[in-house]
């Protein structure tokens, strides 16, 4: 269950980037994470990914606070401690 929550948080996270044309080496390291945890089903590269997403849109959301919604962030972190 935990292993689902963050996969979802994280690809959330890895569509939220993407739109807003920020942090695409975190994207990449990310798509790369959720390759490896399908294969291997080694979360542990996942909650360190989800830690630095949420740094990074809670960083956005100070400059620009309507483009990043406080659930993505909660969900992220959340994740990321489960």
């Amino acid at each position: 269950m935990a292993a689902e929550k963050i996969v979802e948080a994280l690809t959330g996270a890895k569509d939220k980037l993407t739109t807003l044309g920020i942090e695409e080496q975190l994207v990449s390291e990310i798509e790369w994470c959720l390759g490896s945890f399908a294969h291997d089903s080694n979360p542990e590269g996942l909650y360190e990914k989800a830690t630095e997403a949420a740094s990074a849109l809670e960083a956005f959301k100070k400059e620009n606070p309507r483009k990043v919604s406080k659930k993505l962030i909660d969900d992220l972190t959340k994740a990321a401690k489960a």
